[in-house]
C-alpha cells in the first residue's frame, strides 16, 4: 500500500495490511579504515528469524581513478535457514557508493548519478571523488512471509561495508574530457515520438581546464548541455534517429553517441476469445441502468463476499494472492448484483515490490526484474519501487508472466496500477515521457487481450483520451476530492505537453472518456469505478451531518448520478472489506 502526501491522489501498489505493519531492519554500519564490517546481530535476532548470511570478504576491484570504472567483488550472500512455518518470499542484495575525506569520516552520496541502488554493484568514479575515498556498502534484504493467512511478512537486512584504503586520483593529465549517459536511454526500437538522455559530469584534470559539453540531434546544430545535463529531443517522427554529446576542454574533444528507431504505435488488439473462453467486457451501465457496481478489496488475501442489497457485479481483487479455486467460487456460486454471478479483475502493480515471488532483483540481473529498471522507492515506502518503462525488452517476460497467471487464475480483466511513470524525475528517478509510457502500455494491453481478458486503466487522467483506445474501462481514485472527474473539469489545463480538450474533442482528460465510449461490444459505454477514501475526511459517510460538498449524497449526485457517471465508491485506505459505501446510497 502506497498513500501519496496530502494534496496527491492515493495510489494504490500493495497490500495495506502488510505494509503498514512492516517491520524493516537496516543498520548503517560505521565506515572502518580498510576493514569489511557486518552489522544486525543482536537486534535481528530478537525477530528469531536469522539475517542474510554473507560469505567472503568485500573489496573495490578496479582503478581508483576519475573516468575508471570500479566494482564491488569478493562478497556473496545466501539466505539463512529459516524457522518453521516462514517462507521466503524474496532476496535481493543493493549497493550504495559514497565518497568520505581522507580520515573516512563525513560520508556523503558518491558523485556517479545513477539511481536505481540494485544497479550500483559497478560504479564509474566521478570527478567529484577525486581526492576521496570510496565507502562501498553492500545490502542484502530477505523478504520472510510470516503468516500466509493474513500475508504478514518481515523485511530484515543485513550490511557489509568496506572503506577503501586509498584516495581516488585525478583525472589524467592532457587527457581528453569525457562523460557517460547515465539513467536509462530508451530501447532500439520504440513508439515514444519523445525521449530524454542525461549524462553525469565530465571527467577531466581540472589542470587541463573545466571542459564545455554541448549535445545535438540528428544533423542539428550543436547546443549547450542544460545545467541539469539532461537533453530533451523533442517530438521526433518516425524513423532513425542519433544523439550525440560533445565534451571539449583545451586538451581536445570527445563524444559519446546513441540511435535508435521511432516506429508506430501498435495498433490496438482486441480481446482474443477461444472455443472454450469468451471475452467479457465491463459495461459502463448494469441491467438496472446504473454504473455497475464494483468492491475492491486488494487489502485482503481472502476475497470477501458482498450478499444481499450489498452484492456487487464485479471483484477487483489481488492477483497473486487470489488463488485459482477463489476465482472458481466467485464465478459460479457468489451472488451478484445484476448479473448471473460476479466477474472479477486481477490486480496487477506495475511498480517492484519486494514481497512478490518475482521480485528478486539478482546480482547479475533478472529474469522478471532487471536491476538496472528500477528507480526510487515509490512514495516513501521502502519495499516499493517505479520501474523504467523505456526497458521493455527487458520488462516483458514480467509481463507475459504476470499476465499469463491472472489467466490461468480464470480472471475476467486485468487492472494495470502506477502507469504514470512519467511523473517527474525527482519522484520516479528516471526521466520519462508519456511516449514512454504509452510505448510500455500499447504491448501491455494488446498482451491482456491476447490472453483472452479485458484490461482496466488506472488513474493518469492526461492519458485517458489514449487509454481509451487500448483499455476496456478504467479505475481512479479521489477525482472527486481532486476536482478531476470529468472531461469539463479538466479542460483547458495543460501538462507533460498535452492540453485537455472538452469531451468532443481530441484529447480530454477525465473519466468520462471511458464512460461514454460507445463501442460495440460495450454499447452503454466502458465501465469506470471511483474510489474516495475516509482518510482524506472529505467525503462523509451516508446519513452523516456535513458540509453540502462533502455530503455522501451529494458526491453520489455529481460523481455517479450523470449519464456518463461512474460506479462510485467511499472505500478505507487499506482496502481490506471493512469500509464499503456504494453510491447511490452507501448500501
Amino acid at each position: 500500500m502506497a498513500i501519496t502526501p496530502p494534496g496527491q491522489t492515493a495510489r494504490l501498489a500493495g497490500i495495506a495490511t502488510c505494509v503498514l505493519a512492516l517491520a524493516s531492519l537496516s543498520v548503517d554500519p560505521p565506515a572502518t579504515a580498510g576493514s569489511t564490517h557486518v552489522t544486525g546481530g543482536t537486534s535481528i535476532a530478537a525477530l528469531r528469524i536469522p539475517p542474510p548470511v554473507p560469505q567472503g570478504r568485500l573489496r573495490i576491484i578496479g582503478p581508483l581513478r576519475d573516468g575508471a570504472t570500479v566494482a564491488a567483488s569478493g562478497l556473496s550472500w545466501h539466505p539463512p535457514r529459516l524457522p518453521r512455518g516462514t517462507t521466503l518470499l524474496s532476496f535481493e542484495v543493493a549497493y550504495h557508493w559514497q565518497r568520505c575525506s581522507a580520515g573516512g569520516h563525513g560520508c556523503m552520496r558518491a558523485a556517479d548519478l545513477t539511481v536505481t541502488p540494485f544497479a550500483a554493484a559497478r560504479y564509474i568514479v566521478g570527478h567529484g571523488d577525486t581526492g576521496a575515498r570510496l565507502r562501498l556498502t553492500e545490502t542484502a534484504a530477505e523478504v520472510v512471509e510470516t503468516s500466509p493467512a493474513t500475508f504478514s511478512f518481515r523485511v530484515i537486512r543485513r550490511s557489509v561495508s568496506h572503506l577503501a584504503r586509498a584516495a581516488v586520483q585525478a583525472y589524467p593529465a592532457r587527457g581528453r574530457p569525457g562523460t557517460e549517459l547515465v539513467n536509462g536511454t530508451p530501447e532500439r526500437y520504440t513508439s515514444s515520438p519523445e525521449e530524454y538522455f542525461q549524462v553525469n559530469a565530465p571527467h577531466y584534470n581540472s589542470a587541463d581546464g573545466r571542459p564545455v559539453q554541448l549535445y545535438r540531434i540528428d544533423q542539428g546544430s550543436w547546443r549547450p548541455l542544460p545545467g541539469s545535463r539532461a537533453l530533451y529531443t523533442g517530438k521526433l517522427r518516425p524513423g532513425p534517429h542519433l544523439v550525440a554529446v560533445r565534451t571539449s576542454n583545451r586538451v581536445g574533444s570527445s563524444t559519446i553517441r546513441f540511435g535508435w528507431h521511432v516506429v508506430p504505435m501498435p495498433k490496438p488488439l482486441p480481446c482474443q476469445s477461444s472455443h472454450h473462453w469468451r471475452c467479457w467486457y465491463p459495461q459502463h451501465l448494469a441491467a438496472d441502468h446504473h454504473p455497475m457496481r464494483w468492491d475492491w478489496q486488494i487489502g485482503r488475501v481472502t476475497p470477501l463476499q458482498r450478499t444481499g442489497r450489498h452484492a456487487v457485479d464485479i471483484y477487483d481483487i489481488d492477483g497473486f494472492l487470489t488463488s485459482q479455486a477463489e476465482v472458481r467460487t466467485i464465478h459460479a456460486s457468489w451472488q451478484a448484483r445484476t448479473l448471473r454471478h460476479p466477474r472479477t479483475a486481477c490486480y496487477l502493480d506495475m511498480a517492484w515490490e519486494d514481497y512478490r515471488p518475482d521480485a528478486s532483483p539478482g546480482r547479475g540481473g533478472s529474469r522478471y526484474f532487471p536491476a538496472a529498471a528500477l528507480g526510487n522507492v515509490y512514495y516513501g515506502y521502502p519495499e516499493e519501487r517505479w520501474l523504467d518503462f523505456r526497458q521493455l525488452d527487458a520488462l516483458k517476460p514480467m509481463l507475459r508472466e504476470r499476465i499469463s497467471m491472472c489467466a490461468r487464475k480464470g480472471f475476467d480483466a486485468v487492472e494495470l496500477d502506477d502507469i504514470d511513470s512519467f511523473d517527474p524525475p525527482s519522484t520516479t528517478g528516471f526521466r520519462l515521457t508519456p511516449g514512454d509510457a504509452q510505448n510500455f502500455l500499447a504491448y501491455a494491453f494488446n498482451e491482456i487481450h491476447r490472453f483472452g481478458m479485458t484490461a482496466l486503466w488506472k488513474n493518469s487522467p492526461y492519458l485517458s483520451w489514449w487509454g481509451r483506445r487500448y483499455a476496456d474501462g478504467a479505475v481512479v481514485e479521489e477525482c472527486y476530492i481532486n476536482h478531476a472527474c470529468f472531461a469539463s473539469w479538466l479542460r483547458g489545463s495543460r501538462q507533460y505537453g498535452i492540453t485537455c480538450t472538452s469531451l468532443t474533442r481530441g484529447t480530454p482528460c477525465g473519466w468520462d472518456a471511458f464512460s461514454s465510449d460507445v463501442t460495440r461490444n460495450q454499447p452503454t459505454g466502458k465501465w469506470v469505478g471511483e474510489a474516495e477514501y475516509a482518510a482524506d475526511k472529505f467525503v462523509c459517510n451516508p446519513g452523516q451531518h456535513c458540509g453540502h460538498k462533502r455530503a455522501f449524497a451529494t458526491f453520489c449526485h455529481i460523481v455517479y448520478a450523470p449519464r456518463a457517471g461512474f460506479a462510485a465508491v467511499k472505500f478505507d485506505v487499506n482496502l481490506d472489506g471493512k469500509m464499503f459505501y456504494p453510491c447511490p446510497h452507501g448500501s
